[in-house]
């Protein structure tokens, strides 16, 4: 990716500006005329063209205070963009405005107005939803939002177009880390990395004025409000499994009901990852059960995703997910104790994968002629096993199993059973396409088998971020190393060959 040039960057941020300054300059002209053409027809002067009591917003980064007007007086403050005072006298230069602790002056180049009527608020409102969709303004653009939601509820119950637009607007604030406008209910989570969560109070207020509501555009706005304030609910995919239960069994009746576009993508796309990392913790606490019917479930959601959203990859990203869930799931058997076999003559290998969780180990148990010499434990510590995944070479050297390395990734590893030594995983041995497949997202291997002679181990990998290929990548590596010696997306054949 090449890093962009300071005039690449500085064109950025005239353009940002450029548009801030296009909105506002919009919004106080058309505030200006009609109020300067209200205060001729009463034959009213106002020197500035705005009223006291109007909304006094700063619009730089920072707004200055004064305690007069003029840049050579003293400072008593400064306000931070998006703050929100009230004008007491306007001026050609400077305005006088008051807030809480005292009043000051501030430059009318560092601020925007709007009146106190219902013809400003529209305009206020106008303002704060043209500014929503630019990042670089989003600050604003939710004071501008949050002033004029608490203007509505003040005379009616509220709008919820206006309180599910600040709630996504605050949302997408928040997920950047701000700065935020005063007023805004955010709350710090901990880290690591600390992350910033909007309350989702404008939701809640969303779905009270649309409980009883009917109609499909009152229906699209609670569909929106229900996903933002499950969102707030669970700002990020849950960690333990009672946890996790409770948020997947939380967003699947919502992406099994709802249907505005982007409230059923969000959803489907929160279902997908609470699901996987429930059904990691569900293999290793050996509920099968539960997996089978959350996999099914989940599918049957995706289906419906594809179904109500057939132009969008948000239904085929789900079902993807669930068939890593059915992966999971392996053979049906538990992931430990599991245990595989190889017989050359009169010589016998098996290797068991077995222990408790967090201390599970590989152990090698060689036989000669009936003759053991005993179970010897290995280097290799095998994690989260696929059930039924391990595999033993011909030749009794290496083993090989699937390991779910996390909650969207099943990945190959080999370890070495005629020496201790860790086992790896084959992405990093192997180099090639399977390493760059590790990268993404979405990563579902498969093990052919060894070759005849245990010298070639055969598997196969399908990795993606939004949704699968056509068909997974098979590949061919060195079983005492790793060492990648055939990839292909269609020679099935020589792949054959190679493992005979």
């Amino acid at each position: 990716m090449s890093v962009p040039t300071k005039d690449e960057v500085n064109a950025v941020r005239a353009s940002n500006r450029g548009r801030l300054r296009w909105v506002l300059a919009t919004m106080a002209l058309l505030t200006a005329n009609r109020i300067r053409a209200e205060a001729a027809g009463a034959g009213t002067a106002l020197p500035g063209g705005e009223p006291a009591g109007s909304d006094v917003f700063v619009t730089a980064r920072e707004g200055l205070l004064r305690d007069k007007p003029s840049g050579a007086s003293r400072i008593v403050g400064k306000l931070p963009g998006g703050s929100r005072v009230r004008l007491l006298k306007s001026g050609e230069r400077y305005v006088r405005v008051e807030m809480e602790g005292g009043v000051g002056f501030l430059s009318r180049d560092s601020v925007c107005f709007f009146g106190p009527d219902e013809r400003a608020t529209a305009e206020l409102l106008a303002a704060g939803r043209a500014l929503s969709g630019s990042p670089p303004h989003r600050r604003l653009a939710v004071a501008f939002l949050l002033r004029g939601s608490e203007r509505l509820r003040a005379g009616s119950p509220g709008n919820p177009a206006v309180e599910v637009l600040l709630g996504e607007t605050a949302e997408a604030l928040a997920a950047v880390g701000g700065p935020f406008p005063p007023g805004l209910s955010v709350a710090r989570e901990p880290g690591p990395p600390p992350r910033w969560v909007y309350s989702g109070e404008a939701f809640r207020r969303a779905l009270a004025l649309t409980a009883r509501a009917e109609g499909d555009e009152m229906a699209r706005l609670r569909d929106r409000a229900l996903a933002g304030a499950m969102r707030q609910q669970y700002p990020q995919t849950s960690i333990t499994l009672m946890a996790l239960w409770n948020e997947t069994a939380a967003w699947l009746p919502l992406v099994e009901s709802i249907r505005e576009p982007v409230a059923l993508c969000s959803a489907a796309e929160r279902l997908g990852s609470a699901s996987l990392a429930l059904g990691r913790l569900l293999v290793a606490t050996g509920h099968f059960q539960e997996l089978d019917t959350l996999g099914r479930r989940v599918k049957e959601a995706g289906h419906r995703v594809r179904s109500v959203l057939p132009q969008e990859t948000a239904g085929r990203k789900l079902t993807s997910r669930a068939a890593i869930l059915a992966a999971m799931r392996g053979d049906g058997s538990p992931p430990f104790p599991q245990e595989a076999r190889a017989k050359a003559g009169p010589k016998e290998v098996v290797a068991r994968i077995e222990g408790e969780l967090g201390r599970l180990s590989l152990t090698v148990e060689t036989a000669v002629s009936g003759k053991t010499d005993g179970r010897l434990r290995m280097a290799a510590i095998p994690v989260l096993p696929v059930p039924g995944s391990l595999r033993v070479s011909p030749d009794g050297r290496s083993a090989a199993w699937l390991e779910i390395a996390g909650p969207s990734k099943l990945l190959p590893v080999i370890a070495p059973l005629d020496r201790s030594e860790p086992a790896r995983e084959v992405a990093y041995l192997s180099s090639g396409r399977p390493l760059r497949d590790r990268g993404l997202e979405h990563v579902v291997a498969s093990l052919s088998g060894y070759s005849k002679d245990g010298r070639r181990l055969g598997l196969s990998i399908e990795a993606w971020n939004d949704t699968p290929g056509p068909q997974p990548r098979y590949s061919v590596v060195a079983a005492s190393t790793g060492r990648l010696i055939y990839e292909t997306s269609t020679n099935r054949k020589r792949i054959q060959r190679l493992l005979d």
